[in-house]
């Protein structure tokens, strides 16, 4: 505060010396002739206007009025010519018109500064809020995977331990869902590159899951898709799911084979996404009762992105389908979303599978 007023002072004293300057120069160089005096004392109003606010302004009008109303001729202040007197009411009235001008400009720049300020401290604010609740979300679920675990390890029937460590390992994928778009989130805010988000749940599933049978894993993903937080948590369940089945039920002896994951635009619905897994495995089992619940859940999760899902079985190869409308809420992101984006190094409670 007081070096602002320290500023404010010697800006309107070099206004009154700048002006003093002018009205003096021009008088000396035009004694016979008011006119280029009114003008260049117009000017100096201008530029003290631009370079030194309100204040400087007012002051150097002032005192502008005063040294002119002495120097034109007259008895003191008073003005005997009436040309003179309009001139120097028509100088007092641009001098105050930039005043209020320039005044105006300040005000209003000082309240988008102080709404600048206050929208960072809300940014920062739901940063320090999103980073805690990340935190104690991935605590939370880190303890349940854990419990689950336990309870896995403890449960006499084969059929409930499975059950458990089928909880325990979905619960393992939501965490490292949230994980990463956690990390993205601090950046690009509303939209998250799609692309290197999968590539990443994709590594994880392919060191975990599908490394079981030695499946193997080819991804087809556009590299400018981007997709708000809430759709792309939803798609890496859906994703995560889709790939869990494929292992379960196309190799349920661990065979080898290959997958392909596609997620793009769809190519006659522009305002569509459509992701696609495909597998060379024995298909699903209508009579699986596993199998049906996990159609279910994928069926509950589309619903979610008012999506839709499929199946087709097409020489050997089995089709799932997921479609659902681009979300035209998406905004642009202020980070660029590469694909180069490093992702934090994180602990994740993994539990061992139970015998």
């Amino acid at each position: 505060m007081t070096s602002r007023w320290v500023r404010a002072i010697v800006a309107t004293i070099l206004a009154i010396v700048f002006v003093s300057m002018v009205i003096t120069g021009c008088t000396l160089a035009a004694p016979n002739n008011a006119a280029p005096t009114f003008a260049m004392t117009c000017l100096a109003f201008a530029i003290i206007a631009f370079f030194g606010g309100r204040m400087p302004t007012a002051v150097a009008v002032a005192v502008g009025a005063l040294e002119l109303a002495f120097i034109l001729p007259g008895e003191g202040f008073a003005v005997s010519d009436p040309d003179h007197a309009m001139g120097l009411i028509a100088v007092i009235a641009t001098g105050a018109i930039m005043a209020w001008y320039v005044g105006r400009r300040d005000t209003l720049s000082a309240a988008l500064a102080a709404e600048a300020e206050a929208s960072r401290n809300v940014a920062e604010w739901r940063s320090v809020a999103h980073s805690e609740l990340a935190h104690r979300l991935s605590n939370d679920l880190s303890i349940m995977v854990s419990m689950a675990a336990i309870k896995a390890s403890d449960a006499t029937s084969p059929e409930a331990r499975a059950v458990l460590a089928d909880i325990s390992g979905r619960l393992v994928v939501l965490g490292r869902v949230y994980q990463r778009l956690e990390v993205r989130d601090r950046d690009t805010q509303d939209a998250v590159a799609a692309r290197q988000f999968l590539l990443d749940l994709c590594d994880d599933l392919q060191l975990s899951t599908l490394s079981l049978g030695s499946i193997s894993l080819r991804t087809d993903i556009d590299e400018t898709l981007r997709l708000p937080i809430r759709t792309l948590s939803l798609l890496g369940l859906i994703t995560n799911e889709m790939l869990t089945n494929v292992r379960k039920h196309a190799f349920p002896d661990h065979h080898g084979g290959e997958v392909l994951l596609y997620l793009h635009r769809h190519t006659f619905r522009p305002d569509c996404v459509e992701l696609i897994v495909t597998d060379n495995g024995a298909g699903f089992s209508g009579g699986e009762a596993k199998g049906r619940r996990g159609r279910s859940l994928l069926v509950m999760l589309a619903n979610q992105l008012d999506g839709t899902i499929a199946y087709a079985r097409i020489s050997g190869t089995t089709v799932a389908t997921l479609q659902f409308a681009f979300p035209t809420a998406t905004r642009k992101p202020l980070g660029d979303g590469s694909a180069g984006e490093a992702p934090r190094d994180r602990t994740w409670a993994i539990p061992q599978p139970v015998e």
